[in-house]
């Protein structure tokens, strides 16, 4: 019987402390969106590779400063070069020439992280 006890406190306090550590992690996630109790190494990309991961832009705070993001490298064909960039914002648009089958794309990238949103080819 002193066993069934100790067994139903000890079962007890551990849902009381999973209970908390699930109340404090609501807390910290309305507070910050981005909060992990956990960083899992597999949500790192590779440096030596040539371009970022696909992601989905961030939510821009306003007033808050983008973080630089260093140097980024794109791959593009031979012979192709960027032929115009323009932007709005939070994203930047890369013309690629000179128009052909090969060459002829926009770009999309995120202005304050560098990753690589997408890429649209032109098809005939």
């Amino acid at each position: 019987m002193q066993a069934l006890k100790g067994l139903v406190v000890g079962l007890t306090i551990l849902i009381i402390v999973a209970m908390t550590v699930i109340a404090y992690g609501l807390y910290r996630k309305a507070d910050d969106p981005d909060f992990k109790f956990f960083s899992l190494g597999g949500d790192k990309a590779p440096e030596e590779a040539t371009q970022p991961a696909i992601v989905p832009s961030p939510a821009a705070q306003p007033g808050a400063l983008p973080k630089a993001f260093g140097e980024v490298m794109l791959s593009l064909p031979e012979g192709c070069v960027i032929a115009s960039v323009t932007g709005d914002g939070t994203r930047m648009f890369l013309k690629i020439g000179p128009a052909g089958d090969t060459c002829e794309r926009v770009i999309i990238v995120d202005a304050t992280s560098g990753a690589l949103l997408g890429t649209l080819k032109v098809a005939p």
